[in-house]
């Protein structure tokens, strides 16, 4: 599995999806996250492609 992106502020930390707001019955909305600087950040179409249901 890929690793996640790295954060545009923070370069050394890497990104957190944020998935709290999915489950059943929701739309598959999800964020990156950094635990740095506690920005989200809204994932590239290439990555909901590759991260969405990444094994």
């Amino acid at each position: 599995m890929d690793p996640p992106p790295t954060c545009p502020n923070c370069p050394a930390r890497l990104l957190w999806k944020d998935t709290r707001e999915t489950g059943p019955g929701k739309e598959d909305s999800w964020f990156w996250y950094c635990t740095g600087c506690h920005q989200a950040y809204v994932p590239t179409p290439d990555q909901k492609l590759r991260f969405t249901y990444a094994a």
